[in-house]
């Protein structure tokens, strides 16, 4: 409900990877789905705010765990396009018909289309803030039946924010 304020530091891309994974190595478990983690060579660290990221593969891959069906795969790949990071999650679930892709990225649009899955529809829609927060995009391609890949592209590199000088009102000196 409220705003989120991003505390940028140099992340290394293996940490986040890790603890994303790290809260859903239980359930990827309970239901038999291989996790196949790919992170493209000469990638180590880029610019973000560390646990936002984290939150974002977490978002990413529970939704992906929740329409994949029971000894499938999914993959999470990081890769470079241009001067972003690209994290990919891609399922082989249940997929998104057409005319509800537009929608999943809205506050509280849960759709359970024939799988098992049960949520509120907030997990895709806060990826997409964080993801804009950082100045990013999501990009979201899917074909009925055979699966789900969204990527979170975020960039490299931010620009110091440079801080407005402070207005003074008025002078304690005369002159």
């Amino acid at each position: 409900a409220g705003t989120f304020e991003l505390k940028l530091a140099p992340v290394k891309v293996r940490g986040v990877i890790d603890a994303a994974v790290l809260g859903l190595r239980e359930r990827l478990k309970q239901n038999r789905i291989e996790l196949d983690i790919r992170i493209e060579p000469g990638i180590d660290e880029f610019v973000a705010d560390g646990p936002r990221v984290t939150q974002i593969l977490y978002n990413l891959l529970a939704n992906a765990i929740g329409f994949s069906s029971p000894g499938s795969r999914i993959v999470l790949s990081c890769t470079h396009e241009d001067d972003k990071l690209a994290f990919t999650v891609e399922d082989e679930g249940c997929g998104i018909p057409d005319e509800y892709q537009a929608s999943v990225f809205e506050r509280f649009e849960s759709r359970a289309n024939g799988s098992g899955h049960r949520g509120a529809g907030l997990g895709l829609s806060i990826v997409k803030s964080l993801v804009q927060l950082h100045g990013g995009e999501v990009v979201l391609t899917s074909t009925p039946g055979h699966g789900t890949k969204i990527s979170a592209r975020l960039p490299l590199a931010h620009e110091a924010a440079v801080e407005p000088e402070p207005r003074r009102y008025g002078s304690s000196r005369a002159g």
